[in-house]
């Protein structure tokens, strides 16, 4: 029979080591690259899509309907192909052992996601080989973030040039119509009072087309110095290291 001495000291003991175990504190980690998910290995590469001015944190139908568009881009032949023809990545294992139609396997095989209330893109691959699946996955977020900066840097650039042409017409426009109005004035002092006022009501009309191409022009240069803004501002879309915990939803 066991004595009540010796439970107590059995007891006491018991709660003595509980105390003495630290709480575990999670902690916010970076998701491991590669992972293993569902007992297959896995790479992730992660992109950030920047928030318009004035889109909220959160749900925005409109930004979530131009990172759904990015995606398809993502996920488009000009970008897996382009990714394909890439010396370091036709030489990897992975593409080689899919020699028959590494595409068709890279279509297939190629998980890209939109986690919800985030600015993220997450590019996924799972296989064998996690030095090859993670080389691709960079070599896909790389290849078409370049494509995004380099298009938007190359219309940027297009409509900048667009405007400065206009506005160069414009102003030319404007010093020829200044020239006519000052041409125009001169010629009403040398008028004789029957016909000043015909010549008065020309220079009026004058006048007004002056000061609307002069606004246009304003307007047009506003628009220009926006323009060369848009060619200084962050990048709509970049690569990023994993997130941490506390970046997820």
């Amino acid at each position: 029979m066991v004595c009540r001495a010796s439970i107590a000291a059995c007891l006491v003991a018991l709660f003595a080591t509980v105390a003495a175990t630290p709480a575990h504190t999670a902690e916010p980690a970076a998701e491991p690259t590669p992972a293993v998910v569902n007992g297959a290995k896995e790479a992730v590469a992660w992109i950030r899509v920047t928030r318009p001015a004035g889109s909220e944190e959160g749900h925005d139908e409109r930004y979530d309907s131009a990172r759904q568009n990015l995606i398809e881009r993502l996920n488009s032949p000009v970008i897996l192909v382009s990714v394909l023809r890439q010396p370091d990545i036709v030489n990897l294992k992975t593409i080689r052992n899919e020699e028959a139609d590494p595409m068709a396997w890279l279509v297939a095989t190629l998980d890209v996601t939109a986690p919800e209330k985030t600015d993220l893109i997450r590019v996924g691959l799972r296989g064998e080989r996690v030095d090859d699946l993670q080389q691709i996955v960079d070599a896909v977020a790389q290849t078409f973030v370049t494509d995004v900066v380099e298009t938007e840097k190359i219309a940027c650039l297009a409509r900048r040039d667009l405007l400065e042409k206009k506005l160069k017409e414009l102003q030319t426009e404007l010093r020829a119509k200044q020239q006519a109005w000052q041409a125009l004035e001169k010629e009403a002092d040398a008028r004789k009072p029957a016909d000043l006022a015909a010549h008065r009501k020309r220079l009026d009309a004058m006048k007004e087309e002056f000061e609307q191409i002069e606004r246009v022009a304003k307007a047009l240069a506003e628009v220009l110095e926006s323009t060369e803004l848009d060619l200084t501002k962050p990048p709509t879309v970049q690569q990023v290291e994993a997130p941490t915990n506390t970046e997820m939803p």
